[in-house]
């Protein structure tokens, strides 16, 4: 069995959030090499849920610097578990993420759950009953404040519309699709 890291809601510095020519790098022939090599190595599996897929994973920047590529400070992570680590994205600019006091379950199998029971058909109450999400918390900027909160990935459309994590659902949504005619 696999051990997965630790997910709990966090934020990227806003000193350290990319700038236009930050992103711009992103599209260089030398990132998606960079990119496709630490897909590949970890088997383009999210490093905190185990969910699996080979289009829409996200190369994250472990201590939260775009501009340290060291193989050590890059992991594969799933659009889910990537809103939670950038809670401030999901909850604030997006408005998808919300946040929890308390749960039956950790932030790793919330994630895993979530996506399984929304594969089911399963609507956000229902969701968030099973897991025992109770008492609602608002995003704060506090490390602290964060790690005794849980985020819950709602099936809401992000704010911007055409957003890579509503482009993540349907891909998903058609994978499972497909499974489900086989």
């Amino acid at each position: 069995m696999i051990v997965m890291k630790k997910l709990f809601p966090s934020y990227a510095d806003p000193d350290r959030w990319r700038s236009p020519s930050e992103k711009t790098k992103l599209q260089s022939s030398d990132w998606k090499e960079i990119r496709l090599k630490i897909l590949k190595r970890d088997d383009f599996t999210c490093q905190y849920c185990g969910y699996r897929a080979e289009k829409y994973q996200i190369v994250d920047h472990i201590d939260g610097n775009p501009n340290n590529n060291e193989d050590n400070n890059l992991q594969t992570v799933c659009q889910m578990c990537n809103l939670i680590k950038h809670a401030s994205q999901g909850c604030v600019v997006k408005g998808i993420v919300e946040l929890y006091k308390e749960s039956k379950y950790t932030q790793n199998d919330i994630i895993r759950i979530t996506r399984e029971m929304r594969d089911q058909g399963k609507t956000d109450e229902e969701i968030i009953q099973f897991l025992g999400l109770e008492n609602k918390f608002p995003f704060k900027m506090d490390l602290e404040y964060l790690k005794g909160l849980c985020g819950f990935v709602t099936s809401r459309s992000s704010r911007f519309g055409d957003d890579m994590y509503d482009r993540w659902k349907d891909y998903h949504n058609s994978v499972i699709k497909k499974k489900g005619e086989n």
